[in-house]
């Protein structure tokens, strides 16, 4: 994989975990089930173990320092941004139920 791919992997797993933490936090909802989240949380702590240099680099890195995957419920799910974007999914999901 290049920089780039690690970079926008990276990202999105960050965001995807955070936004499905408020969800799953706050909302008190899911959305995804458990496995999916593992499987994402896994994803991300390999890609930041095995490239810490990029890691480093990517939207919430000292947030995620330290992740190991089992939780996501000491991260910073409460920014406004992730809740906009937490609220729009449930919003378009209950839009095509």
């Amino acid at each position: 994989m290049d920089t780039g791919v690690i970079y926008s992997r990276i990202k999105q797993r960050r965001y995807q975990i955070l936004v499905h933490s408020y969800i799953y936090y706050q909302r008190m909802t899911s959305i995804i089930d458990d496995a999916t989240f593992d499987r994402w949380s896994r994803e991300l702590v390999q890609l930041q173990e095995r490239h810490p240099d990029i890691a480093d680099t990517v939207d919430f890195a000292k947030e995620f320092k330290g992740f190991d995957g089992t939780t996501g419920f000491d991260l910073p799910y409460g920014l406004p941004r992730i809740q906009m974007i937490g609220n729009n999914l449930l919003s378009s999901r209950r839009d095509i139920v």
